[in-house]
């Protein structure tokens, strides 16, 4: 299907040309019958000579309903532009062709109406005047031919050339991403709320689940119709009005967009390119409030110039647009952009990318990767979308010293995606950027973390994560910068512990295991032995060549130590004392290599003191059935202030079970016990 607008100054004879075409009336209101003019969209349908049918989106010509044209021009393929013979180029003739322009309309015909009422030396001035106007644009070159609705010249001839171009013309692009911008909202009795809009990205089918955005209203398309037919199927470039059970007319309104459920997410902010018209009547400055307008949408918006402080009639800048409520876009949507006082059309641009991070100004890296974006094929949109944090990170470190490379980066975080995710965030089809993400593979530019380790399929590669390749890698050095900078703090001690490592990188918790599976498979980490894994039972993580050593002199001081707990097992130093004889940082190290088992905050244990003293008591409760504090402390030949905190640390264990003043094994508690190095 193929949509044409129209465009052209007030009482130039847009609708009276449409209703000569196309046999219908276009204006709809009372108001505008009432009064002879276009106020709101007004819409018709035509059969070309070969059969193809075309959508006719006919819109108002007077500058107090510039709005409602720009609702209307959005998803046209090819424009009508309409200069009546009598009167010439007139400022909404200027002003409706600089929209077409922003809006990268390339395909239009220009119809000199009222070619009745003059003669043909006037007629051929209008021709020239025209032929110069739209010289600049991306209407240059459109035929311009003169046309009488009253008298039926030259519309064979104007529908032939509306035929000739739409043949000329790409044909729609179907991404399975249906979106439907609303420009009209209505009820109808037995039905209920209808919208209509010009259907873009995709085909729509009868039953579909939907949503509407930015609100989040959930739906399904009960009926469809085009140019009053049902429709099962609806296909990109249709006009099509969509029957949506269970939302009232009041809860929705033109501007807003029907899509299926977790394609699309509502933005207040997007980056793009914005260029200003040549014949704009003011510059435009930094943080400029401006009425922002996309499809069907019409929002306010703050502009923030990333590469200029004021930006000239007639040039181009990058620009991240700060929107006061929520939009829905895609990447490469046109938009116009106007200043609400005095009420002008001043330019419009390009969006590149829709859910941008906030940007500081004047930054090369950001400038680039923009660059890239606009640019990009898909393989380097997928690219992009994976490594934006990257990107943020070099933005975020290019003042030396300011902030640590580390911190720069784990600020905005290493992660991966799923292919969903890659597909939003570079604004293709999921298909597209399944093949794009396979060559990237291949090219060892991306990589793939999945339950086999490798995208074998589509499936399988939906459900894992992938990286950019230069995101694998920053992750690969800031954790071994990390563990390596830990090592060398606390030499003594076996690794750092998981959840730290998670912390200090910002890994999202939902990524973290399958990124550390990862990180151990390419031998970038290990986990450190634990030799007691009942009392340290987290996962403490080092680099695959550390091994704790002690000095020589440190191991003079573990000796000692050793001595002093073999002097007495069952009542050996305290925590306090043993770090007088001992550094603290060789307790500790003692205590992370399982040496020395900690079962309080001050009650230590050599190991094998440890484990005979767990022997003994679950001996003498296999045979007694019960134990005291008191016979517990006879069992080992020691006082309260151990045995209490032995048995505690037993109970935490849940080796044992307290009831009053006794205790007894707990059920199971043999699955529990440590592997002890004594009988």
């Amino acid at each position: 299907m193929s949509c044409i607008g129209t465009a052209g100054h007030v009482d130039h004879g847009k609708s009276t040309l449409v209703e000569a075409l196309t046999g219908i009336d276009p204006d709809r209101l009372v108001e505008e019958k009432e009064r002879g003019m276009t106020i709101d969209l007004g819409f018709a349908w035509l059969k070309l000579p070969h059969g193809r049918e075309v959508s006719i989106v006919d819109v108002p010509g007077h500058e107090a309903f510039i709005k409602n044209m720009l609702a209307g021009v959005g998803g046209i393929d090819a424009a009508l532009l309409v200069v009546a013979a009598d009167e010439g180029i007139m400022p909404q003739t200027r002003e409706h062709l600089a929209i077409l322009d922003l809006l990268r309309v390339r395909h239009g015909v220009v119809a000199i109406t009222k070619a009745d009422l003059v003669d043909e030396e006037w007629l051929e001035l209008v021709r020239e005047e025209v032929a110069q106007q739209i010289r600049p644009t991306t209407l240059s070159g459109a035929a311009i031919l003169p046309v009488s609705a009253y008298t039926g010249q030259g519309l064979p001839q104007l529908l032939a050339e509306l035929e000739r171009l739409l043949d000329e013309a790409e044909a729609r692009q179907d991404i399975a991403r249906p979106r439907l911008p609303i420009d009209r909202v209505f009820t109808l009795t037995g039905f209920g709320t209808v919208v209509t809009g010009t259907l873009l990205d995709g085909s729509l089918r009868q039953g579909q689940e939907v949503e509407v955005l930015p609100g989040g209203q959930k739906s399904r398309v009960r009926s469809m119709q085009m140019h009053k037919q049902s429709r099962d199927v609806v296909y990109p470039g249709s006009r099509v009005a969509i029957n949506l059970p269970g939302i009232a007319r009041t809860e929705l309104k033109r501007g807003d967009v029907v899509v299926l459920p977790g394609q699309l997410r509502p933005t207040l902010l997007l980056d793009a390119r914005i260029s200003l018209l040549a014949d704009a009547e003011r510059s435009l400055t930094h943080n400029t409030q401006v009425e922002f307008y996309c499809g069907s949408q019409e929002i306010p918006a703050r502009v923030r110039l990333l590469d200029t402080d004021e930006l000239q009639p007639g040039e181009s800048c990058w620009a991240q647009l700060r929107l006061n409520r929520p939009a829905v876009t895609a990447r490469r949507d046109a938009f116009i952009l106007r200043i609400p006082s005095p009420s002008l059309t001043i330019g419009g641009g390009e969006v590149v990318d829709v859910h941008p991070r906030y940007h500081r100004r004047f930054q090369q890296p950001v400038l680039a990767a923009l660059e890239q974006l606009q640019q990009g094929t898909p393989e380097e949109l997928v690219l992009a979308a994976l490594d934006r944090r990257a990107i943020a990170a070099r933005a975020g470190s290019t003042k030396a010293g300011e902030v640590s490379r580390l911190a720069a980066r784990t600020l905005i975080g290493l992660q991966g995606y799923e292919l969903a995710e890659v597909a939003r965030l570079a604004n293709l089809a999921e298909d597209v950027t399944w093949q794009a993400l396979k060559s990237l593979l291949i090219e060892e530019r991306v990589r793939y973390i999945g339950t086999k380790g490798v995208a074998g399929d589509k499936d399988e590669g939906t459900r894992g994560l992938w990286f950019a390749r230069s995101i694998w890698n920053i992750l690969i050095e800031e954790s071994s910068r990390l563990l390596a900078n830990y090592h060398r703090q606390y030499p003594l001690r076996n690794g750092l512990a998981k959840e730290e490592w998670r912390t200090r990188l910002n890994l999202s918790a939902r990524q973290v295991n399958d990124i550390f599976m990862a990180l151990l498979e390419e031998g970038v980490l290990e986990l450190a032995d634990q030799e007691t894994s009942a009392s340290r039972p987290m996962s403490l993580l080092h680099l695959p060549d550390f091994k704790p050593r002690f000095t020589d002199a440190q191991q003079r001081q573990v000796e000692v130590l050793e001595r002093a707990f073999r002097k007495q097992p069952f009542a050996p130093p305290v925590l306090g004392e043993a770090e007088k004889l001992a550094d603290p940082e060789v307790v500790a190290a003692l205590i992370e290599q399982g040496r020395l088992v900690k079962v309080s905050e001050s009650v230590l244990f050599l190991h094998e003191t440890y484990d005979e003293a767990i022997s003994r008591l679950v001996r003498y409760m296999s045979t007694h059935e019960t134990i005291t504090a008191a016979e517990a402390r006879d069992v080992l030949d020691t006082s309260r202030k151990y045995i209490v905190p032995l048995l505690e640390h037993l109970d935490i264990l849940r080796i044992t079970r307290r009831a009053g003043d006794v205790r007894m094994l707990a059920p199971g508690s043999n699955a529990r016990l440590p592997v002890l190095g004594t009988e």
